[in-house]
Protein backbone atom coordinates (compact mmCIF):
# COMPACT_ATOMS: atom_id res chain seq x y z
CA UNK A 1 0.00 0.00 0.00
CA UNK A 2 1.96 3.23 -1.33
CA UNK A 3 1.40 5.93 1.10
CA UNK A 4 -0.94 8.10 -1.22
CA UNK A 5 -3.11 5.00 -1.50
CA UNK A 6 -3.55 4.59 2.43
CA UNK A 7 -4.27 8.84 2.97
CA UNK A 8 -7.18 8.20 0.59
CA UNK A 9 -8.50 4.92 2.34
CA UNK A 10 -7.92 7.17 5.41
CA UNK A 11 -9.58 10.23 4.55
CA UNK A 12 -12.64 8.34 2.55
CA UNK A 13 -12.80 6.04 6.44
CA UNK A 14 -13.19 8.76 7.93
CA UNK A 15 -16.36 9.92 6.40
CA UNK A 16 -18.23 7.02 6.77
CA UNK A 17 -16.81 6.60 10.31
CA UNK A 18 -18.12 10.51 10.96
CA UNK A 19 -21.42 9.51 9.07
CA UNK A 20 -22.20 5.88 10.52
CA UNK A 21 -20.97 7.45 14.74
CA UNK A 22 -23.16 10.64 13.85
CA UNK A 23 -26.33 8.21 13.20
CA UNK A 24 -25.94 5.85 15.76
CA UNK A 25 -25.42 8.55 17.99
CA UNK A 26 -29.10 10.26 17.14
CA UNK A 27 -30.78 6.65 16.83
CA UNK A 28 -29.50 6.26 20.01
CA UNK A 29 -30.72 9.44 21.75
CA UNK A 30 -34.03 8.88 19.94
CA UNK A 31 -34.32 5.31 22.04
CA UNK A 32 -33.22 6.74 25.63
CA UNK A 33 -35.99 9.24 25.33
CA UNK A 34 -38.19 7.09 24.44
CA UNK A 35 -37.31 4.83 27.58
CA UNK A 36 -37.74 7.49 29.24
CA UNK A 37 -41.22 8.32 28.27
CA UNK A 38 -41.79 4.73 28.60
CA UNK A 39 -42.97 4.57 24.65
CA UNK A 40 -40.35 2.25 23.29
CA UNK A 41 -40.86 1.07 19.83
CA UNK A 42 -39.32 -2.28 18.66
CA UNK A 43 -38.31 -0.38 15.25
CA UNK A 44 -36.29 2.00 16.89
CA UNK A 45 -34.67 -0.84 18.98
CA UNK A 46 -33.97 -1.94 15.82
CA UNK A 47 -32.62 0.12 13.86
CA UNK A 48 -30.33 1.09 16.65
CA UNK A 49 -29.29 -2.69 16.36
CA UNK A 50 -28.76 -1.81 12.54
CA UNK A 51 -26.47 1.51 12.71
CA UNK A 52 -24.16 -0.42 15.62
CA UNK A 53 -23.91 -3.23 12.73
CA UNK A 54 -22.43 -0.29 10.22
CA UNK A 55 -20.31 1.68 13.50
CA UNK A 56 -18.44 -0.96 14.81
CA UNK A 57 -17.05 -2.06 11.46
CA UNK A 58 -16.45 1.83 10.46
CA UNK A 59 -14.59 2.06 13.70
CA UNK A 60 -12.32 -1.04 12.78
CA UNK A 61 -12.15 0.23 9.20
CA UNK A 62 -10.29 3.36 10.83
CA UNK A 63 -8.33 2.25 13.24
CA UNK A 64 -6.97 -0.51 10.24
CA UNK A 65 -6.61 2.80 7.88
CA UNK A 66 -4.24 4.50 10.47
CA UNK A 67 -2.33 1.00 11.09
CA UNK A 68 -1.85 0.97 7.60
CA UNK A 69 -1.04 4.78 7.20
CA UNK A 70 1.47 4.32 9.35
CA UNK A 71 3.35 1.26 8.83
CA UNK A 72 3.94 2.92 4.90
CA UNK A 73 5.60 5.83 6.33
CA UNK A 74 7.73 4.85 9.09
CA UNK A 75 10.36 6.69 10.81
CA UNK A 76 13.58 5.49 9.62
CA UNK A 77 16.88 5.01 11.43
CA UNK A 78 19.59 7.88 10.82
CA UNK A 79 23.41 6.40 10.41
CA UNK A 80 25.93 8.10 12.96
CA UNK A 81 29.53 8.15 12.41
CA UNK A 82 32.97 10.04 13.81
CA UNK A 83 35.61 10.96 11.61
CA UNK A 84 39.15 11.73 12.59
CA UNK A 85 42.01 12.39 10.40
CA UNK A 86 45.65 11.97 10.29
CA UNK A 87 48.60 11.84 7.58
CA UNK A 88 50.70 8.84 6.26
CA UNK A 89 53.71 7.93 3.89
CA UNK A 90 54.28 10.78 2.01
CA UNK A 91 56.04 11.51 -1.85
CA UNK A 92 57.92 13.88 -3.08
CA UNK A 93 57.73 15.05 -6.75
CA UNK A 94 60.23 17.23 -8.33
CA UNK A 95 59.15 19.32 -10.56
CA UNK A 96 61.93 18.54 -13.34
CA UNK A 97 60.60 15.28 -13.33
CA UNK A 98 57.16 16.58 -14.59
CA UNK A 99 55.53 17.13 -17.77
CA UNK A 100 55.40 20.66 -19.02
CA UNK A 101 51.40 20.99 -18.22
CA UNK A 102 51.84 19.62 -14.91
CA UNK A 103 55.27 22.08 -14.09
CA UNK A 104 52.78 24.70 -15.25
CA UNK A 105 50.23 23.81 -12.69
CA UNK A 106 52.34 23.46 -9.71
CA UNK A 107 54.51 26.55 -10.88
CA UNK A 108 53.22 28.41 -7.34
CA UNK A 109 53.97 25.05 -5.19
CA UNK A 110 57.24 24.39 -3.18
CA UNK A 111 59.30 22.53 -5.43
CA UNK A 112 59.12 19.47 -4.36
CA UNK A 113 55.57 19.21 -4.50
CA UNK A 114 54.50 16.39 -1.49
CA UNK A 115 51.68 14.44 -1.41
CA UNK A 116 50.44 12.60 1.49
CA UNK A 117 48.20 10.07 2.56
CA UNK A 118 45.35 12.00 4.07
CA UNK A 119 43.49 9.74 6.33
CA UNK A 120 39.77 8.99 7.16
CA UNK A 121 39.15 7.16 9.97
CA UNK A 122 35.19 6.55 10.26
CA UNK A 123 33.67 4.68 13.10
CA UNK A 124 30.06 3.10 12.97
CA UNK A 125 28.37 4.73 15.67
CA UNK A 126 24.39 4.29 14.86
CA UNK A 127 23.89 1.37 17.05
CA UNK A 128 23.01 -0.62 14.49
CA UNK A 129 24.60 -2.42 11.19
CA UNK A 130 24.62 -0.41 8.20
CA UNK A 131 23.78 -2.84 5.16
CA UNK A 132 25.50 -2.10 2.34
CA UNK A 133 27.39 0.93 2.70
CA UNK A 134 28.08 3.87 0.16
CA UNK A 135 31.11 5.96 1.20
CA UNK A 136 31.27 9.60 -0.72
CA UNK A 137 34.01 11.81 -0.74
CA UNK A 138 33.67 15.47 -2.01
CA UNK A 139 37.13 16.75 -2.69
CA UNK A 140 38.45 20.17 -4.03
CA UNK A 141 39.89 19.05 -7.39
CA UNK A 142 43.14 21.22 -7.00
CA UNK A 143 43.94 18.87 -4.31
CA UNK A 144 45.33 16.16 -6.98
CA UNK A 145 48.39 15.11 -6.80
CA UNK A 146 51.24 14.25 -9.56
CA UNK A 147 50.46 10.88 -10.70
CA UNK A 148 51.84 8.51 -13.76
CA UNK A 149 51.14 5.39 -15.98
CA UNK A 150 52.73 2.15 -15.02
CA UNK A 151 56.34 2.42 -16.79
CA UNK A 152 56.58 6.13 -17.15
CA UNK A 153 59.53 8.29 -15.96
CA UNK A 154 57.82 11.28 -15.72
CA UNK A 155 54.88 12.77 -13.33
CA UNK A 156 52.16 13.54 -16.31
CA UNK A 157 48.77 13.80 -14.72
CA UNK A 158 47.04 14.56 -12.34
CA UNK A 159 44.73 11.99 -10.09
CA UNK A 160 43.46 11.10 -6.57
CA UNK A 161 45.31 7.88 -5.57
CA UNK A 162 43.36 5.93 -2.83
CA UNK A 163 42.07 2.82 -0.67
CA UNK A 164 38.46 3.58 -1.66
CA UNK A 165 38.69 1.35 -4.71
CA UNK A 166 41.01 -1.90 -5.52
CA UNK A 167 41.10 -1.96 -8.97
CA UNK A 168 40.31 0.98 -12.19
CA UNK A 169 37.30 -0.91 -12.67
CA UNK A 170 35.76 -0.30 -9.06
CA UNK A 171 37.07 3.81 -9.84
CA UNK A 172 34.44 6.20 -9.49
CA UNK A 173 34.73 9.36 -10.02
CA UNK A 174 32.71 12.59 -11.06
CA UNK A 175 34.57 15.25 -12.07
CA UNK A 176 32.41 18.66 -11.39
CA UNK A 177 34.45 22.13 -12.37
CA UNK A 178 36.20 22.42 -9.04
CA UNK A 179 35.08 19.05 -7.44
CA UNK A 180 35.58 15.80 -7.63
CA UNK A 181 33.55 13.21 -6.35
CA UNK A 182 34.61 9.54 -5.15
CA UNK A 183 32.44 7.13 -3.97
CA UNK A 184 32.39 2.90 -3.53
CA UNK A 185 29.57 0.72 -2.46
CA UNK A 186 31.18 -2.53 -2.10
CA UNK A 187 31.32 -2.87 1.62
CA UNK A 188 28.48 -5.62 2.14
CA UNK A 189 27.82 -4.22 5.42
CA UNK A 190 28.98 -2.19 8.63
CA UNK A 191 29.15 -3.23 12.04
CA UNK A 192 28.44 -1.26 15.15
CA UNK A 193 31.45 0.32 16.29
CA UNK A 194 33.73 -0.83 13.74
CA UNK A 195 36.12 1.33 12.10
CA UNK A 196 37.30 1.96 8.91
CA UNK A 197 40.07 3.65 7.57
CA UNK A 198 40.35 5.55 3.89
CA UNK A 199 42.48 7.08 2.84
CA UNK A 200 43.12 9.53 -0.30
CA UNK A 201 46.19 10.84 -1.40
CA UNK A 202 46.63 14.74 -1.69
CA UNK A 203 48.84 17.99 -1.98
CA UNK A 204 48.56 20.17 1.31
CA UNK A 205 51.45 22.36 0.63
CA UNK A 206 50.25 24.98 -2.18
CA UNK A 207 52.73 27.30 -0.54
CA UNK A 208 49.93 28.93 1.58
CA UNK A 209 48.31 26.09 3.65
CA UNK A 210 44.66 27.24 3.62
CA UNK A 211 42.40 25.06 5.31
CA UNK A 212 39.85 23.16 3.12
CA UNK A 213 36.42 21.24 3.33
CA UNK A 214 35.99 18.04 2.61
CA UNK A 215 32.46 16.52 2.05
CA UNK A 216 31.97 12.89 3.42
CA UNK A 217 28.43 11.02 2.96
CA UNK A 218 27.85 7.59 4.59
CA UNK A 219 24.29 6.23 2.72
CA UNK A 220 22.90 2.29 3.68
CA UNK A 221 19.96 0.95 2.47
CA UNK A 222 18.60 0.59 6.26
CA UNK A 223 19.13 4.18 7.56
CA UNK A 224 18.95 7.61 6.40
CA UNK A 225 22.56 8.60 5.55
CA UNK A 226 24.65 11.01 7.10
CA UNK A 227 26.91 13.72 5.39
CA UNK A 228 29.55 15.87 7.42
CA UNK A 229 31.99 18.53 6.42
CA UNK A 230 36.18 17.46 7.71
CA UNK A 231 38.08 20.40 7.84
CA UNK A 232 41.34 19.65 6.49
CA UNK A 233 43.56 22.10 8.28
CA UNK A 234 47.21 21.58 6.27
CA UNK A 235 49.66 23.47 8.78
CA UNK A 236 48.66 21.69 11.82
CA UNK A 237 48.35 17.85 10.07
CA UNK A 238 51.72 18.57 8.49
CA UNK A 239 53.09 19.75 11.65
CA UNK A 240 51.99 16.75 13.54
CA UNK A 241 53.48 14.16 10.89
CA UNK A 242 56.72 15.83 11.02
CA UNK A 243 56.69 15.51 14.59
CA UNK A 244 55.46 12.16 14.86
Amino acid sequence: LCPNTAHRALHHTKINFSVAKSTFIVESRLLFDSIRRKSIHFAGVLRIVKNAHIFVPSLAALLAAIIALSSTNPKRRKAKVSIVQSLDEEIKHPKDEMSEDLKEFYKDFPDPVASHRVQFTMTNESDFTLERPTLTFRIPVDKKHPSKYEGEKTWSRRSFNSNLYNSRQELRILELADTSILSNSNLPYWNDRDDITIWIRMVLDDGELKPFDVEVSVNCENAEGVTKKVKIKPKELLKLNWIS
